[in-house]
């Protein structure tokens, strides 16, 4: 029975039903970011996480494919991405404890990346489309709560929540050939 129903939501959302999609997302959302912070321990970052699963699933519904259960899909989804922010902490952590071990303070060169990094969050945060860099830049550099910015825009916070994961999706996405290059350079630096 219950696969029977989560089988109907799961045709529902690929056809585009938007109230398919938030039964499931009123559902799931809270569980799945309680599910995510026991890993994480940051629930902002969780929330954001699992924001990006939701979102990801709306932009794909057409060419998803589950072969089974939505609530294990969702599930399995969250801890993929959780997994992989541990994994980025780890590559973090490492790159920091090489830094401390060369006791050295920041160099030219580590301020002219920061720079260069600093300009192209920028330039990715300008290339938004316009209602959605106004939320992120209300949420991140005014930073106004989600309820906040939604009364200010008079939106719903479910808008602001999905906003704020697209702008978050798309700057990773401008950032990703910085960080390749990055990651790149820091591992011939490690074998010199």
């Amino acid at each position: 029975m219950i696969q029977d129903q989560n089988q109907l939501l799961y045709s529902k959302i690929k056809r585009g039903d938007e109230d398919a999609f938030n039964h499931v997302f009123n559902l799931y959302y809270s569980r799945l970011c309680f599910f995510a912070d026991h890993m994480l321990h940051d629930f902002d970052l969780c929330r954001s996480i699992v924001q990006d699963v939701f979102v990801d699933i709306w932009i794909n519904r057409e060419s998803l494919d589950i072969h089974f259960s939505m609530k294990s899909f969702l599930f399995q989804s969250v801890k993929n991405k959780a997994m992989n922010v541990l994994k980025h902490r780890k590559v973090e952590s490492r790159f920091i404890d090489e830094q401390k071990k060369k006791d050295e303070p920041f160099s030219t060169q580590d301020l002219i990346e920061e720079a260069e990094l600093n300009d192209k969050i920028n330039s990715a945060i300008h290339e938004l489309p316009p209602k959605c860099k106004e939320i992120f830049i209300l949420c991140r550099f005014e930073e106004l709560r989600y309820s906040e910015i939604a009364d200010r825009l008079n939106i719903s916070v479910k808008t602001v929540e999905m906003q704020i994961s697209i702008a978050l999706k798309k700057i990773r996405q401008k950032l990703i050939d910085y960080q390749i290059i990055q990651l790149f350079i820091f591992t011939l630096l490690r074998k010199k």
